[in-house]
């Protein structure tokens, strides 16, 4: 399958610029856009990035990679012309529209908790007031807004949330969904009119302290790894969404949000793109070149044997203040904060994002003032806990003057991942 490509990732924010420095370095050439100029400072000096109002011909590539939701119209217009993968119009809906997606998981059958949707926050008050019950806020619009999403503690707490949030939140649409108590995993697939492929599990921490407090980062640590068979898992959940999407023509990663419990799988939300970091973990399983293995699922080839070379693969994000804090004026963002022991020979290892190379042609790298998310130490092993022992000895060896990170991603996924093994949830199906 391995074969020499010319690729294009077209990015909003530059998110996925890791990817496209991965594949150059399989061997590919690798070029990129960037829509919002401030952020193709985003890995400078190690990956060819064009003008983000540049004029591109999709025909000029062998692939395109869009590496998030947003750009469906345009991933749809590119997907006419060329292999394309990474979003779509219906990925759009499937991940922006919120009420689209939880009416979409009933039609395929999944087991999902009661909601309601809501235009107005006082009849919400309302609602609260009513039930008494303990919800999920969850936001329904652009991907930006996704900062508010709130899992309460009680029907008060989520009061005094709203209390909070509707000074400042310019929120016109939003769904309020009892709570499932249980174990939260991910599970994905890279779907084509062939199959399904590189299925794959994630546990992720998303608080950005330990214990699970502070704001929701999307992703402060994670372990990922690959299923060689299907499992009850994937039975009771996700693989119920695959035939419907090959009739919609989906072609693309998508991941499927869930709690496990005694009372079953309940499905929370869809991911149908790129996510990060545990994508950047896949490419360290995967026993093909992300490149090759992208290519192969946009242009509807069969995928036979995808082995994956270790078992599990870990990360925990690095990152400086003011992180996660968004949308603060430019001077609260540090460019050119030096980042020690970090250099483009072990980037296959950290996956990174508010990165430049220092000066051209040199191996020093540093901030480039975007927002503080340094990157990611993935480590693989044959346990839960060699995975880690990688990922905290790399986060002593690159170090970054303020650094922060989780210190306990560890031990919040391996009581995740004993709880599916004991509930049976990955047992062969």
């Amino acid at each position: 399958m391995e074969e020499y490509l010319r690729i294009c990732l077209a990015s909003v924010y530059g998110e996925g610029l890791w990817l496209a420095w991965k594949m150059s370095q399989e061997g590919h050439d690798v070029s990129a856009i960037v829509q919002e100029s401030r952020y193709a400072e985003a890995l400078k000096g190690l990956v060819k990035v064009m003008p983000g109002d540049g004029v591109y011909s999709a025909s000029d590539y062998d692939l395109l990679v869009f590496d998030t939701t947003g750009m469906g119209s345009d991933a749809d217009a590119a997907r006419l012309e060329v292999p394309t993968i990474g979003d779509s119009s219906l990925a759009d809906t499937l991940e922006n529209d919120r009420l689209a997606g939880l009416e979409f998981m009933q039609k395929c059958g999944l087991q999902v908790a009661p909601w309601e949707a809501f235009d107005n926050p006082a009849d919400a008050i309302r609602f609260l007031k009513k039930t008494k019950k303990r919800y999920c806020f969850k936001p329904v619009g652009e991907q930006s807004d996704k900062s508010t999403t709130y899992v309460s503690r009680s029907c008060e707490d989520m009061l005094e949330y709203f209390d909070v949030l509707f000074r400042t939140a310019k929120v016109k649409e939003f769904i309020l969904q009892e709570y499932v108590a249980g174990t939260e995993v991910s599970l994905e697939v890279y779907i084509n009119e062939t199959g399904y492929y590189a299925l794959n599990a994630t546990l992720e921490t998303k608080k950005m302290m330990n214990g699970d407090l502070g704001p929701n980062t999307g992703c402060s640590g994670s372990l990922c790894w690959m299923i060689e068979r299907e499992n009850v898992l994937f039975q009771k959940g996700l693989k119920k969404c695959i035939e419907p999407l090959q009739e919609m023509g989906y072609v693309g990663p998508l991941d499927l949000n869930t709690i496990v419990n005694d009372s079953g799988c309940s499905a929370l939300e869809f991911t149908p793109r790129f996510g990060y970091d545990a994508t950047a973990l896949l490419t360290r399983l995967l026993p093909v070149s992300f490149g090759d293995f992208l290519h192969a699922i946009a242009s509807g080839q069969t995928v036979p044997d995808l082995t994956p070379k270790h078992s599990f693969c870990a990360s925990t994000r690095l990152s400086i203040p003011p992180y996660p804090t968004d949308q603060l004026p430019d001077k609260f963002y540090k460019a050119g904060v030096p980042i020690i022991g970090l250099t483009e020979n072990n980037l296959d290892k950290f996956f990174i994002y508010d990165v430049r190379r220092r000066i051209e042609e040199a191996d020093d790298l540093e901030s480039a003032g975007l927002c503080g998310w340094i990157g990611s130490p993935m480590s693989v092993g044959e346990t839960v806990g060699q995975a880690f022992e990688g990922v905290y000895r790399m986060l002593k060896e690159v170090r970054v003057p303020n650094g922060q990170y989780r210190t306990d991603v560890h031990s919040n996924t391996a009581k995740r991942y004993a709880e599916l093994r004991e509930g049976g949830w990955l047992n062969p199906a």
